[in-house]
């Protein structure tokens, strides 16, 4: 099974998850607060991550943005993150998937959800790790051990989120990728009530900007999205 970090200031919500996941054969480590977090993520290696918004020191975000942005070690922006959070307003689910979150779960949540998208993540992030191929397209290319997108000398690192979105786009480019398809990509089980993915999408491209000087994305209006190099239009 996986070694999971549950990240919960709640004791009975951590007690009722080590309840239900431990008998799974999952071995779980458990933090209280944001520093706690921090400090357990620098000191192993998990395959996947649960991590409440609401916590002592450091929030639920900012986690996760050290996670995404890579601060504490590449192999860190591999690991899958599930958002678990009281907070059910569209602007907080967003902020989530902005932080570089992989699913959002509303509390209050059953377990046997919870334990369903705890199997999609570990099932997408072992094929990630099993393929260890090339994707490549008009001079750039992604690595799929790494997540490394690259292009003309230069490489950015991806979270999750971005490297599953440009996998599949550079996959089927230069033909445009419908909307549903990449939702039903991501999330296979339940599309999520707000639309994270055009926040993936805004961050994703910003990041290639900055990195680039072009964000190889294109909006198809009412279709849904194309890798194109050398071009550049606004969502």
């Amino acid at each position: 099974m996986a070694n999971i970090l549950v990240v919960e200031d709640d004791m009975d919500i951590a007690q009722g998850i080590a309840e239900f996941l431990e008998p799974k054969g999952h071995e779980l480590d458990f933090a209280y607060t944001g520093k706690q977090a921090l400090a357990l993520l620098e000191q192993h290696q998990y395959q996947l991550v649960l991590l409440d918004i609401n916590l002592p020191f450091v929030n639920g975000y900012d986690i996760c943005r050290h996670l995404s942005d890579d601060i504490l070690g590449q192999h860190l922006s591999k690991v899958p993150v599930i958002m678990m959070s009281s907070r059910s307003h569209e602007q907080d689910i967003i902020q989530g998937f902005k932080s570089g979150a992989w699913d959002y779960l509303k509390k209050p949540f059953s377990f046997a959800e919870l334990s369903a998208r705890i199997d999609v993540g570990l099932m997408k992030s072992a094929s990630r790790t099993s393929l260890k191929q090339v994707t490549a397209y008009a001079g750039a290319s992604l690595d799929d051990e790494t997540l490394l997108f690259s292009y003309q000398n230069s490489a950015l690192q991806l979270h999750t989120v971005g490297y599953e979105i440009l996998k599949l786009l550079m996959t089927n480019a230069p033909n445009v990728v419908k909307t549903s398809a990449i939702h039903t990509h991501l999330w296979p089980n339940d599309t999520p009530d707000s639309d994270p993915l055009r926040a993936h999408i805004y961050k994703l491209r910003k990041q290639l900007k900055a990195a680039f000087q072009q964000p190889f994305i294109e909006t198809v209006k009412g279709v849904g999205y194309q890798f194109l190099v050398g071009e550049d239009d606004a969502i």
